[in-house]
């Protein structure tokens, strides 16, 4: 069985701009369709790196290459989100194989539901994750018992549910209280703080270039 790790971080290095339509990853990395990419680390070590919107691509992508491969990881170069279940699936995929999860860059909204999955989770003191409630005016706004209603309040209790199981109910909870038209910024340093993050790695600040942690 082939194999794609997580690289030891003082090998990693990514570039920007590549013609595939990552914005970080370098012009080798080979695209693997959902935004999903397979780079090399400095020593030649593959690994897998998610550089854009989750969408339900994304996840048909993933488990089928979990399948054939085995991922010891993935990197999150940089992603806006996307579609929530199809992040969830991803997730619960990540957990059973207690697989690492790293983040680059920026990871918002249902990229931070595939994040937290990850056994080891690493960020860098540059990372920002971005936490909201999926629908505007909060989590108290799926509680009325409408029709209208039924499908916003579904979509609370699913990812109640996803975050209790991945350990983070809490932070769920403060999620919900952000409108989906505002962002809960989270550094890197408060990421630790609530556990989200298991370790924070210094940077270099140079664009497109990671430097080995202190």
């Amino acid at each position: 069985m082939r194999r794609l790790l997580i690289p030891m971080l003082s090998l990693l290095g990514l570039a920007a701009c590549a013609p595939q339509g990552g914005l970080m990853v370098s012009e080798q990395a080979r695209s693997l369709g959902g935004n999903l990419f397979v780079e090399k680390s400095l020593d030649g070590n593959t690994f897998l790196v998610l550089d854009g919107p989750i969408t339900t691509d994304t996840t048909f992508v993933f488990l089928a290459l979990i399948e054939d491969v085995e991922v010891k990881g993935l990197v999150i170069a940089q992603s806006p989100g996307g579609d929530l279940l199809a992040a969830h699936q991803i997730g619960r995929a990540i957990k059973r194989a207690r697989m690492n999860t790293m983040v680059l860059d920026a990871c918002l909204s249902a990229c931070v539901d595939v994040f937290v999955a990850g056994r080891q989770r690493e960020v860098f003191d540059t990372t920002v994750l971005g936490l909201h409630s999926p629908t505007i005016g909060g989590w108290r706004a799926l509680l009325p018992s409408q029709d209208r209603d039924a499908p916003l309040r579904a979509t609370y209790l699913i990812d109640r549910g996803y975050w209790r199981d991945m350990g983070f109910p809490q932070v769920n909870e403060a999620a919900y209280s952000i409108p989906n038209s505002r962002i809960w910024m989270v550094n890197a340093k408060r990421a630790r703080e609530l556990r989200l993050a298991t370790n924070v790695i210094r940077s270099s600040g140079r664009a497109g270039s990671i430097a080995p942690p202190g």
